[in-house]
């Protein structure tokens, strides 16, 4: 009789343990903290500058605010500067960020903006151009984003991009409900294996 109150407690507490496990697997994490400046999984190491025809140069020296500075090379003909980000699911959510920029160059002839999968969003061609408002990009798991100053000609004086006041807000990640079911099954399994082995070793013990 003793035993077989202890097996029923067993039996509760395995159920209630896989239970509970399944429903958290179940329930998404909790919401990410706000980034705040290029720290953490937006780290300015995680970046990376590319040139293309292009001597730029990125100032990260100061995780609040970047100075991305295009190609002056006097090569005479076009060229980018980039710096560009993977986006993971830790790093997925919206972005957002100000900036200012500086050119001594002709108007037009260097402009700056943001990058999303290779495609340029222009926001600035004019010296002293700077944002009225956050600009603000979803990202999703899987995409590039980056930040881009490209020149006409390559001389004149390079185009200095200035980003500053940068935010981003993941995205929670989400275990799946088939995860859920898959634990409070396999759990439950090995439990009933656990008792099967028992009940094999007493039933020798007996024997014996």
């Amino acid at each position: 009789m003793i035993r077989l109150i202890s097996d029923r407690r067993i039996l509760n507490l395995s159920l209630a343990t896989c239970v509970t496990l399944g429903i958290t697997a179940c329930l998404p994490s909790k919401v990410m903290a706000l980034i705040t400046g290029f720290t953490d999984v937006y780290s300015t190491s995680n970046w990376t500058l590319t040139n293309s025809n292009a001597d730029g140069t990125i100032d990260d020296s100061n995780a609040t605010t970047v100075y991305l500075s295009g190609g002056n090379n006097g090569s005479g003909s076009n060229g980018t500067t980039d710096w560009t980000i993977s986006i993971d699911s830790t790093r997925a959510g919206m972005l957002a960020f100000d900036w200012i920029y500086s050119t001594l160059d002709t108007e037009g002839d260097d402009t700056a903006g943001y990058l999303l999968n290779n495609i340029f969003y222009q926001l600035a061609a004019s010296e002293g151009e700077a944002s009225t408002s956050p600009v603000t990009v979803a990202v999703n798991s899987g995409d590039i984003f980056g930040f881009r100053v490209q020149t006409l000609q390559n001389n004149g004086g390079a185009g200095v991009f200035n980003v500053n006041n940068f935010q981003a807000q993941p995205v929670p990640y989400e275990f799946s409900p088939t995860l859920g079911l898959v634990m409070i099954f396999g759990l439950n399994g090995v439990y009933w294996q656990w008792r099967k082995l028992q009940s094999k070793s007493r039933v020798n013990e007996v024997l014996k």
